[in-house]
């Protein structure tokens, strides 16, 4: 009962002394604002509304906000940090990576019945990792295969497989949403069917113009929709050709989100 009685005593005085106080609430914008008032809305996930000394009422997205502090109280704290208004897309993650599977499309003179006979295959990227430096800056890399079959069962499809890199530009859609521009550069190991006078593999110079949408579902996981335009030469030396090789692939799959 003593017990109950000091904590109750502690309480009162608390709250007492808490209420003589004056304090304002301070809102940090991205942009270099800061706005001095008393925050009297907040909507978990999307925005605070904030009332200035001249009665005037301002409403601000999350997304815009840096931190939050409180003045005469030394207390502050990162918006990262008040779990109350936090959402999934509040914290930023810098980085993803990612795994692909889809169909691809033979385009060009890789696509022609009469040259080489490649028809629609499939692109497994094992490996499709972003990394942003900015806000909308980064580095972009990727690993990964496609095969495509021949009118003839009976032989062995196109395939080729790569390691490409580049840049990341970086795009939020929408509050769980971002979209990617990944143009790379890199190598891809060329397997040329044998269709009566042998199989040989050639290492050529590859291009890969990629798009990829991430909608979060958790600040772990995101579901991932990408599209391919490949392109690349493979010359073969002891079966005596050149080979122009274009795809565009779609791509579905899921993206762990790097911290």
């Amino acid at each position: 009962m003593k017990s109950f009685l000091i904590f109750t005593v502690l309480t009162f005085l608390t709250t007492v002394g808490f209420s003589q106080n004056q304090y304002v609430d301070v809102v940090f914008l991205k942009n270099g604002s800061v706005i001095r008032g008393k925050i009297i809305e907040r909507v978990p996930n999307k925005s605070v509304k904030i009332e200035t000394e001249g009665n005037n009422i301002f409403v601000y997205k999350m997304v815009e906000i840096k931190k939050i502090t409180k003045e005469l109280q030394e207390f502050e704290y990162d918006i990262e940090d008040d779990l109350d208004i936090m959402s999934i897309d509040e914290k930023p993650k810098p980085g993803y990576v990612a795994i692909t599977i889809g169909p691809s499309f033979p385009t060009g003179d890789f696509a022609d019945s009469q040259n080489r006979m490649a028809n629609t295959g499939v692109n497994l990227t094992l490996i499709n990792f972003g990394f942003l430096f900015s806000e909308h800056l980064g580095i972009s890399a990727s690993w990964f295969g496609a095969a495509y079959p021949l009118d003839n069962d009976d032989f062995d499809p196109w395939s080729y497989g790569g390691l490409m890199v580049g840049p990341l530009l970086s795009y939020q859609l929408s509050e769980n949403a971002e979209w990617d521009f990944r143009p790379m550069i890199g190598y891809a190991v060329t397997k040329a069917p044998d269709i009566g006078n042998g199989e040989e593999e050639a290492t050529s110079f590859a291009i890969n113009l990629g798009t990829l949408i991430r909608v979060h579902m958790s600040s772990t996981f995101s579901l991932v929709l990408s599209a391919d335009l490949f392109g690349t030469k493979a010359k073969f030396k002891d079966l005596g050709f050149e080979q122009d090789i274009g795809a565009s692939s779609l791509g579905f799959g899921l993206a762990y989100r790097l911290d």
